[in-house]
């Protein structure tokens, strides 16, 4: 199926024509005829256009429909900018209800397929997106890390952080270091004092935050790496091959000489990873490098892991202990028990 990009896709409204007009009962009869689908009350789109959308593409169709509606004058905020503006989150899967920051709001209000949250956002803060006015980036962060769970805000803050210090990829250097350090003590400074809700943990997760996650799988490695009792964690750590070549590695746990690795399905689907090779092409290669690798004084073993050891962090532990990298089983324990809130939403 040809991919459907969600700001593209025309909306129709009964408010445009009126409830008893021609054009409005028109849209209801696509609805029965199975043409058209109801997104929100009054607000309709095409059935082949949302049935092209996955649940990210889907939030952001009925966030335009919402932000011509009920939620005009408002600004997209918190998940649904998180949806809008193509950060990564845990969960793949955003839900009917869109967030909004509303400054004639002094409380929060829920109702149907809208959150509204009391609050000014300051012109500089604000992004134009096609029809839509979203927080932007470095506010967005800030509302995320205040409001979601510390995986999330990581996530969030990792993926603002590359794309103001990394925009172009990958670089080190002095400048690099300044600028992650000018852009995290600015979102520290957003953020003000632990007394206000939600800052203790925000400040957390922006201290803990880093550019160097070239992903979400990256991020979302590295704090499980953290709550397995692993701190030292080095990201992107470049070796140099008895060949000459220079190898990156994803995470490196330097106290341990061990490297691990997230190999996602994409690595071995996407073309332009692949450059050419096949999916069996680019294991044998991996397998050369891990090889390669482990000659090298500093590295002891490399560790490949895929999502599921990260939804299951006993598996994770496995693999390391593997690699005789010593973990207090407590730890191991209660990293399993926060997967298991946060990707089945077991427990308190």
């Amino acid at each position: 199926m040809e991919h459907t990009d969600p700001m593209r896709c025309e909306l129709r409204f009964t408010a445009t024509h009126g409830d008893g007009a021609p054009e409005t009962i028109a849209l209801r009869s696509g609805v029965a005829d199975g043409s058209l689908v109801r997104i929100h009350r009054g607000v309709y789109a095409a059935t082949s256009d949302w049935e092209g959308l996955d649940s990210r593409e889907r939030h952001v169709l009925l966030t335009r429909g919402m932000a011509a509606g009920a939620a005009r004058n408002c600004v997209v905020s918190h998940v649904s900018a998180v949806a809008a503006l193509g950060l990564p989150r845990v969960h793949d899967r955003f839900d009917d209800t869109v967030t909004v920051t509303d400054p004639r709001r002094t409380s929060t209000k829920t109702s149907t397929h809208l959150l509204r949250r009391p609050g000014e956002v300051p012109t500089d803060d604000v992004l134009r997106l096609g029809d839509l006015s979203v927080t932007a980036l470095r506010r967005t962060a800030v509302d995320v890390a205040r409001t979601a769970p510390f995986a999330d805000a990581v996530l969030c803050a990792d993926a603002v952080l590359r794309r103001l210090v990394l925009p172009n990829g990958h670089r080190t250097g002095p400048s690099v270091t300044a600028a992650v350090r000018r852009e995290r003590e600015g979102l520290l400074g957003r953020l003000g004092p632990t007394t206000r809700p939600g800052n203790r943990a925000a400040r957390r997760a922006v201290q803990f935050s880093s550019p160097f996650a070239e992903n979400g799988g990256e991020s979302l490695l590295r704090v499980v790496l953290f709550e397995l009792g692993l701190s030292n964690v080095e990201l992107q750590r470049e070796f140099r091959l008895a060949d000459g070549r220079v190898a990156r590695c994803d995470t490196y746990l330097a106290s341990h000489g061990v490297a691990v690795e997230l190999n996602g399905l994409v690595k071995s689907t996407d073309p332009r990873m692949l450059a050419g090779r096949t999916p069996a092409e680019v294991v044998r290669d991996r397998t050369r490098r891990d090889r390669a690798l482990c000659r090298l004084p500093e590295v002891r073993a490399v560790v490949n892991c895929d999502y599921l050891d990260l939804v299951f962090p006993e598996r994770l532990g496995g693999l390391l202990r593997d690699a005789d990298v010593d973990l207090d089983r407590r730890r191991v324990t209660a990293a399993a028990r926060e997967a298991a809130r946060r990707f089945r939403g077991d427990g308190p």
